[in-house]
């Protein structure tokens, strides 16, 4: 009899998940949430998330430079404590890595700008010095975190531009929470004159990858440059390689951003997440159809193959092609638990005169073959056209920030519009920064039911950090009434629900909310 009821219970299961519904998948975008509420300016913007906990978070701009954390998924946020670190001058960059471990980068401004590495062990409550370089006049430092070639360690990794203007990268191994090695000597990347704008990435092994464009030209065109590291820490970059040519040089000037001007904004990200796409490399960039266009878009390629050779072009903005607008400051993350990969961006498609912004994100689950419809992010529209953002002469800044983990991305960004009402400054003035809870919403399956004794057990994949699974059960199909017998919040990985005490009959669902 109880074979038969197992057999019963698995055989509908099965069916269930085999049979089900076919779903679509799309992107929900939770209210905006005003993190700094500031009265003074708060631009080019950073935000991580901490895959030990989800539901925190750390954010941060370079104008106030005052970092601020989050406990409960970026609902509220709380001051930090970076006091350890020094005066700054901005140019932050900050990553959390496995063991929970969060880094921060930032200029001092006591030591002529020198770079300091900062460590939180708290989720962002407070920092401590990690390492602070010799070398002085650096500019856009990027942090970034992953494994090592070690099994079961990590490393942390920063570049820059230094005084003689060559981009530099050191790395420092990570053994466990708190654990912070010694950082490499700096190291000129080969062909790296000249070199800025960069960002790094670090591969499922421990190899790391850097790209950045010369920052001695102006509208362009230029080259996106990269250099590969095959076995991380203390190993020797290569050559360099050039991905790609765009039309976008170091110093374009476009309407939204007059003052500070746009640069490609290369980035890269690598994908670990185990899945079909597994030691894929991505690159994002931005380009434009001649060097007098202002009509500016986002890009992405990829390689399977550590950049050896890059696939074609796939256009991530989808508004119409040629229509006059400017995508600028890109962001790319990959989500390690599912593969899939989110791009964030400022987008003019919705001003009539090319000049106001609002921000977008765009979400790939195909290994960058294509992308879902883009979401608009913002609730409002923002300017740096008034007398308040131009007095500084920043603009938006050189970047924007983008999180991504468990189903849920987390853009940041610069906004003035006061869509959220709480900006002291009142709309159309100094920059507050701005994030909002973007949720992937994939088709719910269960897979692998069984039974062990008297439970009856099925896992549900790809779950969604912030989200509620329930298990529900009813004797029959007919007039069913359903009942909840377990629930379980979700992790962003595989998590397993179990009913304890089945009837001889029992028809199972999963539901989420």
């Amino acid at each position: 009899m109880r074979f038969l009821k197992s057999l019963c219970l698995i055989l509908i299961a099965i069916f269930s998940a085999l049979h089900a519904p076919a779903q679509s998948i799309t992107l929900t975008v939770a209210t905006n949430v005003n993190i700094s509420a500031a009265s003074d300016d708060n631009a080019e913007t950073a935000i991580a998330i901490n895959p030990k906990n989800p539901l925190n978070l750390f954010a941060e701009d370079t104008w106030s430079v005052v970092g601020r954390y989050s406990l409960d998924g970026g609902v509220t946020w709380n001051t930090s404590d970076l006091s350890a670190l020094g005066a700054s001058d901005g140019d932050m960059s900050t990553a959390f890595d496995d063991f929970g471990n969060l880094f921060l980068t930032q200029f001092s401004s006591v030591t002529a700008l020198q770079i300091v590495v900062g460590l939180s062990t708290n989720g962002g409550a407070s920092f401590r010095v990690v390492y602070e370089t010799t070398s002085k006049n650096n500019d856009q430092p990027t942090l970034v975190t992953g494994p090592s070639s070690t099994p079961g360690r990590g490393s942390v990794w920063i570049s820059y531009t230094d005084k003689n203007n060559n981009q530099v990268i050191q790395g420092a191994p990570v053994t466990g929470f708190g654990a912070v090695g010694t950082f490499t000597t700096a190291v000129t990347v080969p062909g790296g004159a000249n070199g800025d704008f960069g960002d790094i990435a670090v591969g499922p092994a421990g190899q790391v990858a850097i790209v950045y464009q010369d920052n001695t030209t102006t509208e362009g065109p230029d080259t996106i440059h990269m250099n590969f590291n095959p076995t991380g820490v203390g190993g020797t970059f290569g050559a360099q390689t050039s991905p790609t040519v765009t039309q976008v040089g170091a110093f374009v000037t476009i309407p939204a951003q007059p003052l500070r001007q746009i640069d490609a904004e290369a980035g890269l990200a690598w994908d670990r997440s185990g899945g079909p796409f597994q030691g894929r490399l991505y690159l994002m960039y931005t380009d434009r159809a001649n060097t007098s266009s202002l009509d500016t878009d986002i890009y992405l390629r990829y390689s399977d193959n550590s950049g050896t050779n890059w696939s074609a072009r796939v256009r991530v903005n989808d508004d119409p092609v040629g229509n006059g607008k400017s995508q600028f400051l890109p962001r790319i993350a990959v989500d390690q638990t599912s593969g899939y990969i989110a791009v964030s961006f400022y987008d003019c498609r919705n001003s009539v005169s090319n000049n106001t912004t609002e921000f977008w994100a765009a979400v790939s689950t195909n290994g960058g073959q294509s992308f879902l419809p883009n979401v608009k992010v913002s609730a409002g529209v923002s300017s740096p056209l008034n007398s308040a953002v131009q007095g500084t002469q920043f603009d938006y800044g050189d970047y924007s920030g983008l999180t991504f983990f468990g189903g849920v991305l987390y853009p940041c960004w610069a906004d003035n519009s006061n869509s959220t009402g709480d900006n002291p400054d009142g709309a159309q003035n100094f920059f507050d920064m701005y994030t909002a809870r973007v949720t992937v919403n994939t088709p719910t399956l269960l897979v692998n039911p069984r039974t062990n004794g008297n439970n009856f057990i099925v896992s549900v994949p790809n779950t969604t950090v912030g989200k509620t699974y329930y298990l529900e059960a009813t004797p029959a199909l007919v007039n069913p009434v359903w009942t909840t017998v377990t629930q379980a919040a979700g992790t962003g990985r595989l998590i397993d629900l179990t009913n304890s005490n089945p009837g001889a009959q029992t028809f199972s669902r999963a539901r989420v909310q």
